[in-house]
């Protein structure tokens, strides 16, 4: 059965200027099936348990994510409406850190599908979940993933999510976090494929002494558009986030890129860093940077900025004179880009997929 999300996502917490366009974007896609991801779950002290949807089942209550509430109720409804179960992992209190949890999706032509999961970290466990969304190079359709992550105290918990979907795909990945105590959760993101893409992150450090560190790589090229919404909403005394985004734009792309640093009453000595460093390769590209920082507490650090640029001459002269084509001099550059993001993703096998899909792309 066929549901569709027909919401506005990425709202920004404090709005702007309208003719801006930047507050908010707005999603339409259709899903009509569960994606059937590849698990691999091979790692000691993580369970899976996939809850069907359905009458009489009690799914467990969920929070805000990262493409927002509006989004959320449509997604549910869709869920239920195409029989998507809810991929609940939970790792074990105590477990250590072994071989990450492997979720694969290979979407077929013109497939329209999503997934759901829920992470559950106990206390004082170390676990990784490394999402790869894939398809045919030239392959259309919808492939959306809704990812929760609720660590425990002093629990570390690194997610990964790579998306190498065919360039007419529809893509979006909504992702939410809340850390207790001494908790760490680290989202480390590849954006490359796909027409449209929309990522929401909204992560809300609530316990003293969590940490959050996020990272985000991406490549917009043709006529593609990439949406991204970061906020970190730190309450408790003394947490600490990082928000870094490094990417590319190019030809007659489109990106907006939205951080948040969000200080509450009662976090004090909380620490924030948000930073984005763009490189634009075509005059014809649309690119639009937001960071801000939102305070309701004095004893608290917050930095953010932005660095958005082209090709310098000097850089272009210097490759040249050593035989560097422009054209090739900017693959050297895109490469570089993804490759600073690449080094936090703990599997060789993906890494390698990712600089075969840049060979194709660029």
């Amino acid at each position: 059965m066929s549901a569709q999300i027909n919401s506005d996502v990425n709202q920004f917490p404090t709005l702007t200027w309208n003719h801006l366009n930047i507050n908010r974007t707005h999603l339409e896609a259709a899903i009509t099936d569960a994606a059937v991801p590849d698990f691999d779950v091979a790692a000691a002290g993580v369970n899976l348990r996939q809850i069907p949807r359905g009458r009489g089942t009690v799914l467990p209550p969920r929070g805000e994510s990262g493409l927002g509430r509006e989004f959320d109720g449509q997604f549910d409804a869709a869920c239920t409406a195409a029989g998507i179960p809810l991929n609940e992992f939970s790792v074990e209190p105590g477990s250590s850190e072994g071989k990450p949890v492997r979720i694969s999706c290979h979407a077929a032509d013109g497939s329209a599908a999503a997934l759901d999961t829920l992470i559950l970290a106990g206390e004082g466990s170390c676990s990784t979940f490394i999402f790869d969304f894939t398809s045919e190079k030239n392959a259309t359709g919808v492939l959306g993933s809704r990812i929760e992550v609720r660590a425990e105290e002093g629990a570390v918990v690194h997610v990964v999510t790579v998306n190498l979907l065919g360039s007419g795909f529809v893509h979006f990945d909504s992702v939410a976090s809340t850390a207790a105590d001494g908790a760490h959760i680290s989202l480390t993101q590849l954006e490359l494929g796909a027409a449209q893409v929309y990522t929401g992150n909204y992560e809300t450090l609530a316990g003293d002494g969590s940490r959050f560190d996020g990272r985000l790589g991406y490549l917009v090229r043709q006529d593609h558009f990439l949406d991204v919404n970061y906020v970190s909403r730190q309450e408790g005394r003394s947490t600490s986030s990082t928000m870094s985004a490094d990417g590319v734009v190019a030809d007659s792309a489109r990106k907006t890129w939205r951080g948040t640093i969000d200080f509450r009453k009662g976090c004090e000595g909380a620490t924030g860093d948000e930073q984005e460093n763009v490189l634009l390769m075509s005059p014809t590209v649309v690119n639009k940077t937001l960071p801000v920082i939102l305070c309701d507490e004095e004893s608290v650090e917050g930095r953010h900025g932005a660095s958005i640029g082209r090709l310098g001459k000097d850089i272009l002269f210097y490759m040249q004179s050593r035989g560097i084509s422009e054209k090739d001099a900017e693959k050297l550059m895109i490469r570089a880009k993804i490759s600073s993001v690449c080094r936090d993703i703990p599997d060789e096998a993906l890494v390698a997929a990712v600089q075969e899909f840049l060979e194709g792309a660029v």
